[in-house]
């Protein structure tokens, strides 16, 4: 199958998807990260403004850099693919896909989506992990398809062996972008004398960062080798899925136990269809639940240590949580 490939390759999760591909089938790869000239500089512009020069814009740096036919397009880059482009593509017999990892209905990201929501519903497939964006899908007329969350086990999980060997660093570990909801409960486990430690990009946006700055240890967004090495030094990590998102799962909520820490998780749907609370994670229901959780299990290293280790076994040997099944079964749905 002649593919073509259009998304971030310095992106971990983008490059992981691509490697996938790659293994069954011919590929060739339009990298956002250089085909936008400076990144950085266009994502600011796109998330603030909006004007028809844009999209125009991309569709002619698109048409022309597209000139050979394919069998899919697979896209991970949608923000940057609006209606006439996919209008375009698709008279070329391509059967083309967009694996969403974020959304695309929620007006937190600005004007990043304007472009792409008119495309949506005529793409073959959109690929969400997000039980929540089911909803907006069936509204918006979108064929969509839900997968688990794609997690690369080749950086997230750890020998049994190898993970009884450690030595932890942490109590409770923090580790991910800033937002509101998760400035309010750093806050409130500091007040509990919680030994925490957090590491991740806009902290400083926190109306309490005075109080937080001596707990933030790295203000860099973390990924690979290095974010799953500090996770599995913890003892437990938070997932707290972004409300703002209309989230209640994350990749987090997976790679968490597979890199052996105690995983605590916010008590949502999606992650009661996965986990047994106090038996492979605790699931909290607010934060006082989740500091009084935390003080008991610190006091018995046993407990922690079969939680975790239940959430590792879960995660690891559980055939669901295969990305490359996945993502070969939309494949051949598609042929």
């Amino acid at each position: 199958m002649k593919i073509l490939f259009i998304g971030n390759l310095s992106s971990t999760n983008d490059k992981y998807n691509y490697e996938i591909l790659k293994k069954k089938n011919k590929v060739d790869a339009i990298n956002t990260e250089v085909f936008l000239i400076s990144s950085k500089l266009f994502y600011l512009i796109l998330y603030h403004f909006y004007f028809n020069l844009i999209e125009t814009w991309l569709f002619y740096r698109f048409k022309k850099r597209i000139v050979k036919n394919y069998d899919l397009i697979w896209v991970e880059s949608g923000e940057l693919l609006g209606k006439k482009l996919i209008e375009n593509l698709k008279k070329k017999g391509s059967r083309i896909v967009f694996f969403c990892k974020d959304n695309p209905f929620y007006n937190r990201d600005k004007s990043k989506w304007r472009i792409a929501k008119k495309a949506l519903h005529l793409y073959d497939k959109v690929i969400f992990h997000q039980p929540t964006r089911i909803k907006y899908a069936k509204k918006n007329n979108i064929n969509f398809h839900l997968i688990k969350p794609v997690i690369n086990k080749n950086i997230f999980s750890f020998s049994q062996r190898n993970l009884k060997a450690r030595k932890f660093r942490r109590d409770v570990l923090m580790i991910g972008t800033w937002f509101k909801d998760r400035g309010k409960l750093a806050r409130r486990l500091i007040e509990a004398n919680i030994n925490l430690e957090i590491f991740g990009p806009n902290w400083e946006k926190d109306k309490n960062y005075n109080t937080l700055k001596k707990f933030i240890k790295s203000n860099q967004f973390i990924t690979g080798l290095k974010y799953a090495q500090i996770i599995k030094y913890s003892k437990m990590t938070i997932c707290l899925p972004n409300v703002e998102n209309d989230d209640d799962i994350t990749r987090k909520s997976l790679e968490i136990p597979l890199c052996g820490s105690l995983l605590l998780a916010k008590n949502t749907k999606s992650h009661r269809k996965i986990f047994k609370n106090k038996f492979n994670a605790i699931l909290f229901n607010n934060h006082k639940d989740l500091i009084k959780n935390i003080k008991e299990i610190l006091k018995n290293k046993k407990i922690m240590n079969n939680i975790s280790f239940n959430g590792f076994k879960s995660i690891s040997k559980n055939k669901i949580f295969d990305s490359e099944k996945s993502i070969y079964k939309i494949i051949n749905d598609l042929r």
